[in-house]
């Protein structure tokens, strides 16, 4: 084999283990349906806005590395991560029977301080959101506080063969145990009152 053939080889090789595609997934939010244990309030809260300070831009929420470590599967969600929230935080709202956009008493602000999947020898998803409700008559803070959840998950598919579906349900599951927990947070319900 000539010194060509061996560096065609030995470049495309490198190329095949270090290439890194990016895929778009969509990130869901289930709400809670009748038979869970959820409680209910009155219509009295609107979402104003929603910032993403991530250091994670726009859509992108992670990566896949190979087992040196490498990246091979860049993770982007298929709207932007502060519209994803955005739309979480309103069906969590409206299944509690807290949400009301018309004549609101309260706006609830949010901050989404970090929000990331990725694997390597595991699926590893976090998500921290720091949520401000003020009195819209005053303008006074009512509520301020960080929510923060973790999921991990053991996939028996690796690297070049992970499925990035399976790290989004990983995303996803992180994002709505941080949004229940924000809406159900007795400190927030309290200042509702």
């Amino acid at each position: 084999m000539n010194s060509y053939s061996r560096f065609f080889i030995i470049g495309f090789i490198a190329i095949l283990f270090t290439s890194c595609q990016t895929y778009n997934v969509s990130l869901t939010y289930n709400p809670a349906s009748i038979g869970q244990r959820i409680q209910k309030g009155s219509p009295v809260i609107k979402i104003g806005t929603i910032n993403d300070v991530r250091k994670l831009r726009g859509a992108a929420i992670g990566k896949i590395r190979n087992e040196f470590g490498i990246a091979i599967k860049s993770i982007n969600a298929k709207r932007p991560i502060a519209e994803i929230t955005k739309t979480a935080f309103a069906h969590a709202l409206q299944s509690r029977n807290l949400l009301n956009e018309d004549s609101a008493k309260y706006v609830l602000n949010a901050d989404i301080l970090e929000f990331q999947c990725n694997q390597y020898s595991t699926q590893n998803a976090e998500c921290r959101i720091r949520v401000h409700v003020y009195n819209i008559k005053s303008g006074r803070l009512v509520f301020s506080q960080y929510f923060y959840a973790t999921k991990t998950k053991v996939s028996p598919n690796v690297t070049y063969w992970s499925k990035v579906d399976e790290i989004a349900g990983v995303a996803s599951e992180a994002l709505q145990e941080t949004i229940d927990r924000a809406v159900d947070d007795p400190g927030l319900r309290k200042s509702l009152k």
